[in-house]
């Protein structure tokens, strides 16, 4: 038995960014305190998001900040994973 077709989810970097920052300001969540999360300097999300420095993020950072956010780690910019049948 298959599972059933998940709609696709297509994040840019652009808007994993502006993800980011839009759920932690709607929080109150600073990107200083989620720099801290991940153990980075305290600029490195600020950076992240209003610089676009790394483009992307560390695969590991994205899912630790998608748990802590307890969101899609698509929004953030993981990428859907391929099941059997997508070519």
């Amino acid at each position: 038995m298959t599972a059933p077709p998940r709609a696709r989810l297509v994040i840019t970097a652009d808007m994993a960014r502006k993800n980011l920052g839009a759920i932690a300001a709607e929080r109150g969540i600073t990107l200083t305190s989620l720099s801290a999360l991940l153990g980075r300097s305290a600029a490195y999300m600020q950076q992240y998001v209003q610089r676009g420095s790394p483009k992307w993020l560390d695969p590991d950072d994205r899912l630790l900040l998608a748990k802590h956010l307890q969101v899609d780690e698509r929004l953030l910019g993981a990428r859907d994973p391929w099941t059997p049948g997508e070519g």
